[in-house]
């Protein structure tokens, strides 16, 4: 399927009603010994889904929030879904494919401004995983394939990408596209080893229930982020990501190699040991699994 000094903004390409829970305690303290030093995490928790923006067509709900972000105020936790995207989004110049009312195609919009922006991929970890967890709930494995493609029997299932806009040495803005293919079994014959709920248990869903399914599921991995429980978030992604740990064929510019993923950098690289004991970090798109 096609488809992680001065002020300076900069963007970069990673119905149900719901409740909206916004709690921010930061002039709520305890009390603290003088002699006391001690990490006090953020107070901020977020609940997704209120206001939800539904839509019959749209050209991209990314480009929907952007819309909204530019144009006036908006809600953390805003969701948008679209029945049918006509110009859907994915990494680089991909495109996201999908039948009209089959899948489920949304955008979620973030604050999350406590974050240096160096720790973004933390953000891409975390969806990931909650897609992930949602689908075990389901009683489907699946994994996740670097950078934040999700797998079934190593075909897609779906894909996510985020785009941040970046304050200073902050994040500023987020919004997280994400396409999940539900009801569709027949694709397009250009689309590589697509995957679908529904191809995965034969059942067929309602799309908006799966969406209020899965919200718990990204909210949870959201207030981890927010109480900046990164080791959490990463020890969940690593136990999910595709390959690891397994002896694998790439290939980079300098050719072709066996070798295995071993971590995933905090900046969101990914880190393969050849062979040979040498050790190769790579940005998106510069390695391809090539086979065992």
């Amino acid at each position: 399927m096609r488809f992680n000094g001065s002020t300076i903004f900069e963007t970069i390409s990673i119905i149900s009603q719901f409740s909206l829970i916004y709690l921010i305690n930061n002039n709520t303290k305890p009390a603290i010994s003088l002699h006391s030093i001690v990490n006090i995490p953020s107070m901020k928790t977020i609940t997704v889904g209120f206001p939800l923006i539904h839509l019959t067509s749209v050209d991209s709900t990314n480009k929907y929030a952007a819309r909204l972000l530019h144009q006036e105020a908006v809600s953390e936790g805003t969701v948008i879904l679209a029945d049918v995207q006509t110009r859907g989004k994915g990494q680089g110049d991909n495109i996201w494919l999908s039948d009209s009312g089959l899948n489920l195609l949304f955008s979620i919009i973030l604050k999350p401004d406590f974050m240096p922006a160096h720790k973004q991929f933390y953000l891409s970890m975390g969806v990931a995983t909650g897609i992930n967890d949602f689908l075990l709930d389901l009683g489907i494995q699946s994994q996740i394939k670097w950078p934040n493609d999700i797998l079934i029997h190593e075909k897609k299932v779906a894909g996510i990408l985020i785009e941040n806009t970046i304050l200073s040495q902050n994040l500023h803005n987020s919004v997280i596209g994400i396409g999940i293919n539900v009801n569709q079994e027949v694709f397009p014959p250009d689309i590589p080893n697509p995957a679908s709920i529904k191809g995965e248990t034969g059942k067929s869903y309602d799309v908006l229930h799966i969406l209020e399914k899965l919200l718990p599921f990204l909210e949870k991995r959201f207030n981890q982020l927010y109480s900046e429980d990164f080791i959490a978030i990463k020890s969940r992604y690593l136990n999910c990501l595709w390959l690891l740990n397994t002896r694998a064929v790439f290939t980079d510019q300098q050719g072709t190699y066996e070798g295995r993923i071993v971590d995933v950098a905090e900046s969101g690289e990914l880190v393969v040991l050849t062979s040979g004991g040498e050790t190769r970090l790579y940005g998106l798109k510069e390695v391809e699994f090539s086979g065992y």
